[in-house]
């Protein structure tokens, strides 16, 4: 176990913590892998027994994610829970937080702000709004204060990846984690995008990649979680969708890719002719499509970028890094 030094005045906050990590999948992991490299003791909560991630030295707890008792005794003396589930799960993971008097929660977010999602009937949903609900009830809570951070970083660079978000084992409670589930296959040359918004503006998105995620998270534990605003913004970089598929383009060797271009207009009834037919597959890339042109993975003011020494790699170098010439 590494030992921390004393914290010189203007350094960083260094003391420290205890963190609880719920989950044990792709972006757990990342997680974990990045919390290794500090002072900090943390444990992972899994469903089941995980000898694979024992061998590197991390600390698993198989909970019950159903079990109030489990949870709550699992969470004794944790400073930060940094979440990765979704739905019931973790909704029973903040209600056990909050009795267990964790000072700080991050739920699992990691997407776009959820300013710009739709408050109720949201297909990409997955039990967020009922879990940031939860979470403002604690923040209120006279005898059991739960304070929480979002981490707002966009969409993931590794959508765009060999073997998409599944390739890292990221999204696989969706059906939109595979290669080619999002604007665009750079494998197989093929895109589905839609460029303009009605008014005829471009249509932007903010994007990081897992690991530049994980660095900005652990610079900001550094700085201490008590000095946590309620949302974090970072990015990597902040493209319209064209200009995604040209540098895609561009990195295949200025191959024309075969490309879907869908006009804002066109959308709903794409989806509905999908839903129709039940072609489930369409019907998740179109809703995502729809939340693209919405806004909801466009944002400016990335306040934590501002706040760290991270310099995130920009989408250009990562497509060249995952895609150039081998």
């Amino acid at each position: 176990m590494h030992s921390s030094s004393p914290r010189k005045r203007g350094e960083p906050h260094s003391s420290r913590m205890r963190i609880a990590i719920a989950g044990s999948s792709g972006l757990a992991q990342v997680f974990a892998s990045h919390l290794s490299e500090t002072a900090h003791i943390f444990i992972i909560l899994a469903r089941h027994p995980k000898p694979a991630l024992e061998q590197l030295g991390y600390q698993v707890i198989v909970v019950d994610y159903n079990s109030q008792e489990e949870l709550r005794y699992s969470l004794r003396g944790i400073d930060l829970v940094i979440s990765t589930v979704q739905g019931h799960a973790q909704i029973n993971l903040i209600d056990a937080a909050a009795h267990a008097r964790v000072r700080r929660f991050v739920p699992a977010e990691f997407e776009g702000p959820p300013v710009r999602r739709p408050s109720r009937n949201d297909p990409l949903d997955r039990g967020r709004v009922a879990s940031l609900e939860r979470l403002r009830h604690w923040s209120t809570s006279r005898s059991h204060p739960l304070r929480s951070t979002t981490f707002v970083c966009g969409i993931f660079y590794e959508r765009f990846a060999r073997g998409g978000l599944a390739s890292l084992n990221i999204g696989g409670s969706t059906l939109n984690n595979h290669q080619g589930a999002y604007l665009m296959d750079v494998g197989r040359l093929t895109a589905e995008i839609v460029e303009c918004h009605a008014n005829g503006s471009p249509v932007n998105l903010c994007m990081t990649t897992v690991y530049d995620l994980a660095k900005f998270m652990i610079a900001a534990i550094e700085l201490g979680p008590s000095t946590w605003p309620s949302e974090f913004r970072m990015q990597g970089d902040r493209l319209s969708t064209s200009s995604i598929l040209q540098a895609a383009e561009a990195v295949r060797g200025g191959v024309l890719f075969s490309t879907t271009t869908i006009p804002a207009n066109d959308l709903q009834a794409n989806l509905d002719y999908a839903t129709y037919y039940g072609d489930w597959a369409k019907v998740a890339r179109l809703n995502e499509l729809i939340a693209t042109e919405q806004r909801r993975y466009d944002f400016s003011s990335p306040n934590l970028n501002a706040l760290v020494n991270v310099q995130p790699i920009s989408f250009w170098n990562w497509l060249c890094y995952h895609w150039g010439a081998q």
